[in-house]
C-alpha cells in the first residue's frame, strides 16, 4: 500500500518517523502509529506501555507528522538513549535540532 503525499515537507517528516522508529526498535521499544481511542468521558494521548514484557510507545497517527516526531525525540531524551554518530547523521537536521534543544533542557 502507498502513502500518497501532498508536499515534500510531508515525505521528509515521514522518512523522520521512520526512522525514529528504527532507533526505538533496535532498542526492543515498539514504536505503534495507531488512531488512539477519543470519546466524551475520556481522550486516550501519545504514550508508553509494557504489555507482556514488550515495551511500546505508541503515538496518535491524527497528530500532525511534526508532533509526532516531537512525540518521539521526547522519548529518547527520556529514556536517555545513547545514539551512535552514523544513527544521528541518519537523523534530519531539525530532528537533531529538536533532539540537542530537549536534551538540554533536561541537563
Amino acid at each position: 500500500m502507498s502513502q500518497r503525499f501532498h508536499s515534500k515537507q510531508d515525505r521528509v517528516e515521514e522518512e523522520q518517523l521512520r526512522s525514529l522508529t528504527k532507533l526505538f526498535e533496535r532498542r526492543g521499544i515498539s514504536v505503534r502509529r495507531e488512531n488512539l481511542s477519543r470519546g466524551p468521558a475520556f481522550r486516550v494521548k501519545s504514550g508508553d506501555c509494557l504489555l507482556t514484557g514488550l515495551k511500546y510507545v505508541f503515538v496518535d497517527r491524527r497528530l500532525p507528522r511534526e508532533q509526532q516526531i516531537s512525540v518521539l525525540v521526547d522519548y529518547l531524551v527520556d529514556y536517555d538513549f545513547s545514539l551512535e554518530k552514523e544513527e544521528l547523521s541518519s537523523l534530519a537536521k531539525s530532528t537533531r535540532d529538536l533532539l540537542s534543544s530537549r536534551q538540554e533542557l533536561q541537563a
